[in-house]
């Protein structure tokens, strides 16, 4: 017979079992290179061919994101990345600096019990940081490292450079309740070793941790590939691929010097690190950057300067191998790391936060990411574009390549087809653009319940927000079809449509006494800027110029019966689908062409059909040279719950 258990017996048994199934709170690394675009890291396609395995390890020992999405430049993505929240929602000139009642993610975890360290580059506290916006004032226990940019280490070894006049630049430490204290000159020669000194101290900053069992937030943030890229001395001239190949070398070989810690202390498997880049390829020459497939740099919307790479390691929560192209944004992370934490209830709730948690995407237990849309605003809150599943819509649309249609400003890409931004299919897929509508739409709206920091108010601490609900609402963006349209005029009896049109503006007075107007974005008639139109009485051909050269290209163009049947269009820009089919009538003298756009949704796969209204009508001449004009009235349904939208487009006679 065996022997009872004793209830003390019982009590030990249990709380062994208890301690064993706990879970102390897990540490947390976010290291944060600077201006690096995807073509610099080998997992990614190497364009250089420098190998980069640490970086490549912790994606393969987790997960490697190929949709990651950042802000345009350094201030607003540190912003992002630390706040959760778009940039723009911390001030209404966010290089001003920041409020410090912005709450970061070291001010959020050292309030649950972590040690928290920034190795260098902040950023954040623009010119008057010093004593007022310190890391250590907005939660870092310790820092070392640059306050603002990386470029000033050249001003020193500049002709002409006058220390009287402009402060030269230095290197900084700090510990929370002191104030900030120089350590030496931030010069070329400095610049090509502070990230190995920031590693240095990341390491001894882990280990110190580690040994009294507490938890800590290490934010490195690298300073390289931001220009000017100069290697640390060991790396130096290693590659054969200059000064950019070298300085990528020094990235990794600094990654691992963490990694190693890590294995070394046997905490890697309690140990979330990220790592994720502040924007695109550097775009400064002779430093310039490789976006990899995509085009652009950063300081850009284009997705060279916002699409960046990022990996991710949590061995005991993340499964190895994943490779994902879901859609995730830098303000996830605030939200994200805070629950890997554990404590939910440290995420602040007297603020809009625009990350949303992905811990369950990361951890698998979840296809899908959790965001489906990301919004792209320039520095004073303006909408350059927005990203919804695989398309994106520009509202303004601006890079520092030459442009051959500077006019068309507002374009909409197929990324998956297109995934360097090349072909416009805004009147292929005109259901998206009311979704991306939407999107902009509630995002202004929510300036009415949480305002804009003011621009006055980053110069002064402590800030007190408005209340709630008090702000104004905030158009970000201007289009032709924002503004309430004037009554249609008179439209000419028996129109003849035939022949060509354009959309250019035709001046009828003298240069002396004209005055330009600025253009206004447009959607445009959806049949572009330059049409052939070929009138007959039960049938009207329109051709538009897509491709030039266009001899070995098809030509796209819509034929539309007039006898009251259907037609169908099948144009090809990238994707077989179904075609578009329209229907036509007439009404006082003008011609309504109604037609259903075909559209997969990526996401249950079903077909949708989006409805465009097109009514076209002659107008007649005012003045010289007493040719009429063509109007076409554009209306256009939004997909999937999204806003309609009506413009007008005026064309004239010829190609001029």
């Amino acid at each position: 017979m065996k022997k009872p258990i004793s209830h003390l017996t019982l009590l030990i048994f249990c709380l062994v079992a208890l301690s064993g199934f706990s879970q102390k709170k897990p540490n947390v690394i976010l290291i944060f290179p600077d201006n690096l675009g995807v073509g610099e890291v080998a997992a990614y396609g190497g364009a250089r061919g420098v190998p980069t395995p640490n970086i490549d390890r912790i994606g393969a020992e987790g997960m490697r994101l190929t949709n990651f999405n950042v802000e345009y430049s350094c201030t607003p993505s540190r912003i992002a990345i630390l706040t959760g929240r778009y940039a723009v929602r911390a001030g209404e000139d966010y290089y001003a600096g920041t409020t410090l009642w912005e709450e970061t993610i070291a001010e959020r975890l050292k309030s649950v019990g972590y040690s928290t360290a920034l190795f260098g580059k902040w950023d954040l506290g623009a010119k008057n940081w010093h004593g007022k916006r310190e890391p250590t004032n907005q939660g870092f226990d310790e820092w070392y490292g640059i306050p603002g940019t990386t470029h000033v280490s050249q001003f020193p070894s500049m002709d002409g450079f006058d220390p009287n006049l402009q402060p030269a630049p230095y290197i900084w430490e700090g510990n929370v309740g002191t104030v900030s204290k120089k350590v030496k000159p931030f010069n070329q020669k400095t610049r090509r070793t502070i990230d190995r000194e920031a590693a240095q101290r990341s390491v001894a900053f882990i280990k110190k941790n580690a040994e009294k069992d507490r938890p800590f937030f290490l934010y490195y943030a690298m300073t390289q590939l931001h220009f000017p890229a100069l290697p640390h001395p060991d790396k130096a001239g290693t590659t054969g691929a200059g000064d950019m190949g070298d300085s990528m070398a020094d990235v990794d070989y600094n990654v691992g010097l963490i990694l190693n810690q890590l294995k070394e202390l046997g905490i890697e498997d309690n140990t979330l690190i990220i790592w994720c880049t502040d924007n695109g390829a550097e775009m400064r020459r002779p430093w310039r950057g490789s976006p990899g497939p995509w085009r652009g740099y950063y300081n850009s919307a284009m997705e060279g300067g916002v699409r960046t790479p990022c990996v991710i390691r949590w061995p005991d929560k993340i499964k190895a191998g994943q490779v994902s192209n879901e859609m995730v944004h830098e303000v996830d992370l605030f939200s994200t790391i805070i629950n890997a934490t554990g404590t939910d209830e440290a995420i602040p709730k007297d603020r809009i936060i625009d990350g949303v948690n992905q811990l369950p995407f990361l951890e698998a237990k979840q296809n899908r990411s959790n965001r489906e849309s990301a919004i792209f605003t320039q520095r004073f809150g303006q909408i350059m574009a927005v990203k919804w599943r695989d398309w994106k819509l520009w509202y303004v649309y601006k890079t520092e390549m030459p442009d051959s249609e500077p006019e068309n400003q507002v374009r909409l890409f197929d990324l998956r087809v297109d995934p360097r931004e090349e072909i416009d299919v805004k009147d292929y897929y005109p259901g998206v653009i009311g979704i991306m509508d939407s999107i902009v739409k509630e995002y202004e709206a929510s300036f009415i319940k949480h305002p804009r920091v003011s621009a006055s108010a980053n110069a002064v601490d402590p800030y007190l927000p408005p209340k709630a609900g008090s702000g104004s609402p905030v158009k970000t963006y201007e289009r032709s079809d924002r503004t309430a349209l004037e009554a249609r005029g008179f439209a000419m009896k028996n129109p003849d449509f035939t022949g060509t049109w354009s959309t250019t503006v035709l001046h009828r007075v003298s240069v002396i006494n004209r005055v330009d107007k600025p253009s206004i974005p447009s959607l445009g008639s959806g049949w572009g800027d330059k049409i052939s139109i070929k009138h007959a009485p039960n049938q009207l051909d329109v051709e538009r110029l897509v491709f030039v050269p266009r001899e070995i290209q098809q030509l796209v163009r819509y034929r539309f019966a007039l006898d009251g049947t259907t037609s169908e269009n099948n144009i090809l820009m990238g994707r077989t689908g179904k075609p578009i089919v329209s229907a036509a009538s007439w009404k006082d003298n003008r011609l309504i062409i109604t037609s259903t756009y075909p559209f997969q949704d990526s996401k249950s796969g079903k077909w949708l059909n989006s409805k465009v209204t097109q009514t076209l009508w002659l107008h007649p001449a005012t003045g010289t040279p007493w040719e009429p004009t063509l109007i076409v009235e554009t209306t256009r349904e939004g997909l999937l719950g999204g806003l309609s939208s009506t413009n007008r487009t005026v064309y004239t006679k010829g190609y001029r």
